[in-house]
């Protein structure tokens, strides 16, 4: 039941399959689209996180390896405390040599900067007190307070320029185990070849972009001191943590969002576009097939003339008028209806007349009958009426006039006027009637009767 209900809705909404099928298909393909982008996003997020990972490592190397020499100069202070300017200038030489990133080497007892390498370029910060410093006061009070070493920057340095000062608190142990704070070595590091070194430029179109935050060492929490800060709120953006000398900074990256040309539009369109052709040409294909179903359906159940029921839907709808007739003891009659003569109207006025005037009497019966009445074309110029809640009597006998004189109406436009006339045989369902069969029998019988009646009255006259 259900299949046949399925394929009832296949014939008679064929627009409707087609669409459907149109829009699931079309549902599909973006689905397949969309899976096919995120796993080409994963792929592109995966590439980007190992590039970020080695910029990250390239930071962390150059950076550790340029302020951790600060150390050096803390344990040359405490073995040598009573150092003259002449060590401290070996000393320092021999730390830049190691790194020429370092801008300046600097001992400063009692906060404030007492020796500085190389002089030439840094006297501006000779003397300096780094507690009446407003940009220096907060990270060396967290030095003494932590007695850790303590990153400031990048900032601007006194002598001018960009810097990150690591710097290393100098702490004497007494015999009993406390300490004297002496004060701080710090060294400063020019950032910007270790930012170019690790990739953090302008990128190209569909390079990476970065981002630095973390002034002092302070991580998430700091300031952004390199690149756009809207990096670190976009959900694209890979965010790391880059771990430093007395600190950590935090490094955001994604893909340049550089404004996309007209060839990059329309190549991130192509997809959706074949998707839609490919849905259309699915869809197209389902209703091609529909409609020639519908085509050879209508073959196999009607009159390729009239678009009456052919002999086949006759007799399958008629078994089940009749079946329901006999279950419920209502009425049923069968017309057997056959055209007087209509080989004549074919010799005289040719086939064409012919077929339209066929055509002329199904309308003609059409317009007279009942929808619920069953009409067929059987035969060259027979017709077959089943007629539902139908008795012998008054009514019948005025459907009978009325449809001769329907028929019986001139075919348009034939001249001489072509008419119609109706031999029709009558037969209504008893209880002697076992089978359609049998009530079809009888009303061919009947027109025959009936035709010859009509050429005895036609010769007689």
């Amino acid at each position: 039941m259900l299949r046949k209900l399925a394929a009832d809705a296949l014939i008679h909404h064929p627009r409707i399959i087609t669409l459907s099928v149109g829009l699931v298909a079309l549902l599909g393909f973006e689905s397949i689209l969309h899976v096919e982008q995120d796993r080409r996003r994963q792929a592109e997020r995966y590439l980007i996180q190992a590039q970020v990972a080695t910029t990250r490592a390239v930071l962390e190397s150059e950076l550790n390896a340029s302020l951790s020499l600060s150390l050096g100069l803390s344990t040359f202070v405490l073995s040598n405390p009573a150092y003259q300017q002449a060590h401290f200038e070996q000393v320092a030489a021999a730390l830049i040599h190691i790194q020429p990133h370092i801008r300046s080497v600097a001992l400063a007892p009692d906060n404030v900067i007492r020796h500085i390498y190389p002089l030439a370029g840094n006297e501006r910060a000779l003397g300096l007190r780094y507690l009446d410093t407003p940009s220096q006061r907060e990270a060396v009070l967290r030095l003494m307070r932590e007695q850790q070493p303590v990153i400031a920057g990048p900032v601007e340095l006194v002598q001018g320029g960009i810097g990150i000062i690591n710097r290393i608190p100098i702490l004497f142990t007494r015999p009993d185990g406390s300490t004297i704070y002496w004060g701080l070595a710090s060294v400063a590091v020019d950032p910007r070849p270790i930012f170019t070194r690790a990739g953090l430029h302008t990128p190209a179109d569909g390079g990476l972009e970065y981002a630095l935050r973390g002034r002092d060492g302070l991580g998430a929490d700091g300031e952004v001191f390199l690149g756009d800060a809207a990096l670190f709120d976009d959900p694209q953006s890979v965010l790391m943590d880059v771990y430093i000398p007395g600190g950590s900074w935090q490094l955001a990256a994604r893909l340049s969002t550089a404004e996309p040309t007209p060839m990059h539009r329309l190549e991130a369109l192509a997809p959706h576009l074949v998707a839609a052709l490919l849905a259309l040409l699915g869809a197209m294909m389902i209703h091609s097939t529909l409609s020639a179903h519908r085509r050879v359906r209508a073959l196999a159940l009607q009159d390729s003339l009239t678009g009456l029921a052919n002999r086949h839907q006759f007799n399958v709808r008629g078994e089940s008028l009749f079946n329901l007739a006999k279950r419920s003891r209502r009425h049923l009659t069968l017309l057997n209806m056959d055209l007087d003569d209509f080989k004549l109207v074919n010799d005289t006025h040719g086939h064409a007349v012919g077929d339209r005037l066929l055509v002329h009497v199904a309308r003609q019966l059409r317009a007279a009958l009942r929808e619920s009445d069953l009409l067929a074309r059987v035969g060259g110029d027979e017709f077959l009426a089943l007629l539902p809640d139908t008795a012998p009597g008054p009514n019948l006998d005025a459907l009978l006039r009325r449809l001769r004189e329907r028929v019986g109406q001139p075919l348009p436009d034939v001249d001489p006027p072509v008419r119609a006339r109706l031999s029709i045989g009558v037969a209504t369902c008893g209880e002697d009637t076992a089978t359609l069969e049998d009530l079809m029998r009888r009303a061919d019988d009947a027109m025959y009767d009936e035709k010859v009646r009509g050429k005895y009255r036609r010769d007689g006259a």
